[in-house]
């Protein structure tokens, strides 16, 4: 976790003068990106995330960021990239495609309360509806077609439990695939975990102030997004549900988009199918950390999932 492109106050600095927003006043380099540069920056009107992204290209970037604008432009709270004064919000410095973004009120918290999940439930169902007219859907590229791709490639360094573990699932996603693909899509945030939201606490109770990290968005089930939601902001680490969280996240979204008959049968399949991709790219992150000579975070260690996915197995027999 680092800043990668190292950027000089005066080169930021001509950078703003494309922008209608005042001369820089400060620059900061932002600790905790994974895969992007992220600098806070400050001018005389207001303050400012310029992000620099350090694996894709110009064309890659407007395929995955248009949907912060379009749901930027419909009045949800994401990270939209501001045009500057030609109109123009896609831009190239120090050789990487940047973009910049007005800085969302609000902070993260691990500390999550029935309060949170309400909000991110109803937050989440209006990112669905509200991307709904949005076309040129992105392919997933770790759905369920990933999932049998790469698990063979996974499967050798697990024990034989978590081998069966994973063979068992996979079966189980095969044989629910013709109900899976009955479900309504649409655009999905695809990893909206609770570091990905922020909130403001006041007198007034808890208020969802942005949904952030919207690159890996792509066409999906929208029951399936919830069911990402679900594992990680209504679950324990050790895979035990925290029933009231859950209640009011379902409660929630189902308050702006009713679930469907088929989607409510899918339900447990769904939670399985999120929890199964999670495991499966973070084995996938821990053998290339590994080879890399890296350790990977405590927070991404794999057997989170493995549990998750195990508890729900067993409670579905």
């Amino acid at each position: 976790m680092a800043v990668y492109t190292k950027l000089a106050d005066d080169v930021v600095a001509s950078f703003l003068t494309q922008y209608a927003i005042g001369p820089l006043t400060a620059l900061q380099g932002i600790s905790d990106g994974i895969e992007n540069t992220n600098y806070l920056l400050k001018t005389v009107s207001d303050e400012f995330v310029l992000t620099l992204f350090e694996h894709h290209n110009a064309d890659e970037v407007a395929s995955f960021v248009r949907l912060a604008r379009h749901l930027g432009q419909a009045g949800l709270a994401v990270p939209m990239p501001l045009d500057d004064i030609q109109g123009v919000w896609l831009h190239e410095l120090s050789g990487k495609p940047a973009i910049l973004c007005r800085r969302l009120p609000g902070t993260h918290t691990d500390q999550l309360t029935s309060e949170h999940c309400a909000e991110i439930g109803r937050g989440l169902a209006q990112l669905h509806l509200a991307a709904q007219d949005l076309p040129q859907r992105r392919v997933d590229e770790r759905g369920f077609d990933w999932w049998l791709a790469i698990a063979p490639e996974l499967k050798a360094n697990l024990s034989p439990a978590d081998q069966a573990l994973l063979e068992a699932e996979l079966q189980a996603q095969k044989d629910g695939r013709t109900l899976w693909c009955q479900l309504p899509h649409g655009w999905i945030h695809a990893d909206l975990f609770h570091d990905n939201a922020l909130f403001l606490i006041s007198e007034q109770g808890t208020k969802l102030t942005a949904i952030l990290d919207l690159y890996n968005a792509c066409d999906g089930a929208l029951a399936y997004d919830l069911a990402i939601v679900a594992n990680d902001w209504c679950r324990e680490k050790n895979g035990i549900w925290d029933k009231a969280r859950l209640t009011s996240l379902l409660v929630s979204y189902e308050s702006v988009r009713p679930f469907t008959t088929e989607e409510k049968m899918a339900w447990p399949l769904l939670l399985r199918g999120a929890a199964l991709r999670f495991w499966l790219s973070r084995l996938l992150a821990q053998r290339l950390a590994t080879q890399q000579g890296r350790t990977l975070p405590a927070d991404k260690n794999p057997d989170e999932y493995r549990r998750k996915l195990q508890q729900q197995q067993q409670q579905q027999q």
